[in-house]
């Protein structure tokens, strides 16, 4: 194996809108990631279109910082044309790489245009070493981890591959790409870039109709490592990344800067007072990379917390009384806490000629202030855009077309310089012609090679001069050539037959599956799994969507006992061609088009499940004989850490409990246990498909222990 070490430490930036692109560049980003209108999962972002994207790569060229482009979303078949063709476009730019969470798609569009590179997105879910591998396999350069990944799990991956990590920004409280709630709830997918941050939402934890917990339940503090981005570079990781395309641009620059001296062993507490007040969830958390900690979960407030920046001494019927009243600015905005609770809001305005506190709530003294906005804050965090310095070179003589340079680019006249009869040129008029620089971040001096002062030249020539060498300068770094890819197309027919087979995924195998092809066994201990006997049925041991190092130390003695791995997530597949399994791809890999069908069958993949996100109509255009969920409650959820908060040492934690929203709709949760405790959140209603699609098994077991996995038939109407 060869190690690769890491040769930088990227700060890398969010960009969901061109303000905050210019924000994280005056900070000092290393790079930015920003979406296109389309495919990119954050749908509710500015987000760029491709007519956009060349100014803005070529605006951070000229700084030289990077740009990746996120096309992170799941792609339909019907989409894959659109997907290459922008990518294409996007390239020809200069997009420095590109983000995908489809494995087998990258792979495809690397084949195709083999010059481009790719990252692979964190909602592919890599957390070990067999996903980085797999990754590597099939063209990608780097890995953005899940963020679920153990810190010992992140030193083995970055000797083989490239890693991103998150080191500040929200938390998603699913495993990332498992996300099924916003879907399955109000048909706004996720995966698809429209979730609605239904973990966001007020819910009850209810076991026997006894509520053990209230508040956000499921909602995550926001992350903050500080200090501890450098255990991240000595585990070997190369970029950081901030998440927030939804965020300010005052907390763009305040999260990048605030990385950015870190990096420099400096850490500024102004800088981190305003990545609080910018955007606060929580009071931030380290993540699960060191641990669950008492922080983790943001069960109290949500949106932004803020700093604290005083205490309620007095106040009136209308007007809170702060001592430090001139610090603020009219418009400042503030959040009343007491005992980790909202209890009110605040706001700066002018009364006269004084300004004033006025506030919303039930307040009383002793109740923190919290600064939640500070108008004037960016412009106390970057006193000026940042400016490239550009010295341009004149040339100017009568009998002879004249030119402006700057480096290795030269622009010459159309026509030569006439002889001035009465209103020759000036140096100043030339000065202050090339100063005006529009759009372009230039900061401009101007060298006169030569000067003829009785020359002539019209102004409008002069800017025409000016406005084709800045447009060249600026573009000079993001020219490449489109590939001729010509349109996609696939009219593959798969060779797997599931003539008198069906499938269910089961958590104990004490059961009569009689009539059955292939049972998954998903084990809610992997410590302690139930015995393998000889049966009419291939017997499969389920791998979930998150898997450690120590999690295969558990099975590495058993495994070989099943028929095969039903396979929850990529790192699966490759672990099983490492070891020689049998490979049931299941509905976590996200099958969704017909690239990903003919790479699993050349994989040597036995059955698939497609994707639970796909409707029939989308199904039968992949045309072939495939698995999907069709009885039971579906899985929407899995969380890889405890909402209880507690540790294995002190656990006294229900198996079986639900999540209850305030519309009544009840979640079944179920607890399963690798090396640690997990939790499955199941849909609130069973799945059932009419008759015209085959309905495998019919039994009435419960949920936990019961799903099937129904045959779909192509050509079946």
């Amino acid at each position: 194996m060869i190690y690769l070490i890491p040769i930088m430490c990227e700060i890398l930036a969010p960009a969901g809108s061109k303000e905050n692109l210019i924000s994280a560049i005056n900070a000092g980003a290393n790079a930015v990631y920003l979406g296109l209108t389309d495919f990119s999962a954050r749908k509710s972002a500015e987000n760029f279109t491709l007519d956009d994207l060349k100014f803005y790569i070529a605006y951070a060229k000229n700084f030289d910082v990077k740009v990746y482009v996120t096309v992170n979303t799941l792609i339909k078949e019907s989409e894959i044309n659109k997907l290459i063709n922008d990518i294409n476009l996007a390239y020809s730019y200069g997009v420095d790489a590109f983000i995908l969470q489809d494995v087998f798609l990258g792979d495809y569009i690397k084949n195709i245009m083999p010059d481009i590179t790719l990252h692979l997105s964190t909602q592919a879910g890599v957390c070990n070493v067999y996903g980085a591998q797999f990754a590597k396999k099939h063209g990608f350069s780097r890995v953005i981890l899940a963020r679920e990944t153990k810190l010992e799990d992140i030193k083995e991956i970055s000797k083989i591959i490239e890693t991103e990590v998150f080191v500040q920004g929200a938390l998603c409280t699913c495993f990332s790409g498992h996300c099924y709630m916003s879907s399955f709830i109000g048909g706004n997918s996720g995966n698809r870039g429209f979730c609605k941050q239904p973990c966001r939402k007020e819910y009850l934890i209810v076991n026997n109709d006894k509520t053990v917990k209230n508040g956000y339940s499921i909602s995550l503090s926001d992350l903050s490592v500080g200090l501890d981005i450098k255990t991240l570079i000595d585990a070997g990781v190369s970029s950081f990344k901030i998440e927030g395309r939804m965020r300010s641009k005052e907390y763009v620059y305040s999260a990048v800067k605030y990385y950015k001296e870190l990096l420099a062993s400096n850490e500024d507490k102004e800088l981190f007072n305003a990545l609080k007040i910018s955007f606060n969830r929580g009071n931030y958390t380290k993540g699960l990379t060191f641990g669950q900690k008492d922080d983790f979960i943001s069960d109290k407030i949500q949106n932004n917390l803020g700093l604290t920046v005083g205490m309620i001494k007095s106040y009136n019927i209308n007007e809170i009384f702060i001592d430090n009243i001139e610090d603020f600015t009219i418009g400042d905005s503030f959040k009343i806490i007491r005992d980790n609770y909202e209890v009110g809001n605040a706001t700066i305005v002018k009364i006269g000629n004084k300004k004033a506190v006025v506030y919303k709530g039930d307040i009383k003294r002793g109740d923190l202030i919290n600064l939640t906005k500070k108008v004037d804050l960016y412009d106390k965090l970057c006193k000026t855009d940042k400016k490239v310095n550009v010295l341009v070179d004149v040339y100017i003589k009568v009998g002879e077309r004249f030119k402006f340079n700057i480096g290795d680019i030269t622009v010459f006249s159309d026509n030569i310089v006439d002889e001035s009869i009465n209103a020759p040129i000036t140096k100043e008029n030339v000065v202050t012609c090339l100063q005006k620089t529009d759009k372009y971040p230039f900061e401009v001096k101007v060298n006169f090679d030569c000067f003829d002062n009785n020359a002539f030249i019209p102004k409008s020539l002069l800017n025409k001069v000016r406005v084709e060498l800045y447009d060249k300068y600026f573009n000079r770094k993001n020219s490449k050539k489109p590939y001729n890819i010509g349109n996609y197309q696939n009219n593959s027919i798969f060779n797997y037959s599931l003539e008198n087979q069906s499938a269910v995924i089961v958590s104990s195998l004490n059961d009569d599956f009689s009539g059955v092809s292939d049972v998954v066994y998903a084990p809610f201990d992997y410590y302690n799994i139930e015995t393998v006997s000889n049966s009419d049925y291939k017997i499969w041991l389920y791998l979930p969507p998150y898997f450690s190092k120590k999690d295969f130390d558990i099975i590495k003695d058993y495994v070989g006992q099943f028929y095969g791995v039903y396979v929850d997530g990529y790192y699966g597949i490759e672990y099983a061609l490492e070891n020689n399994l049998n490979f049931f791809v299941g509905a976590g890999i996200n099958v969704f088009n017909k690239i990903d069908i003919e790479y699993l069958s050349k994989l040597g993949a036995e059955k698939i499940v497609v994707s639970k996100e796909l409707s029939h109509q989308e199904i039968e255009m992949l045309n072939a004989d495939l698995f999907f969920l069709n009885d039971g409650l579906i899985e929407i959820m899995d969380l890889i850490y405890c909402p209880f908060g507690k540790n294995c040492e002190n656990c006294d934690i229900i198996n079986d409990f639900e999540l209850v929203d305030n519309e009544g709709r009840r979640f079944p949760v179920k607890r399963y246990k690798v090396s640690d405790c997990r939790f499955k959140v199941y849909n609130m209603a069973n799945v059932k498909f009419n008759s015209k699609f085959n309905k495998i098994v019919d039994k009435s077991l419960k949920f936990t222990d019961f799903v099937t996995v129904g045959n779909y038939k192509k050509g079946v109407k």
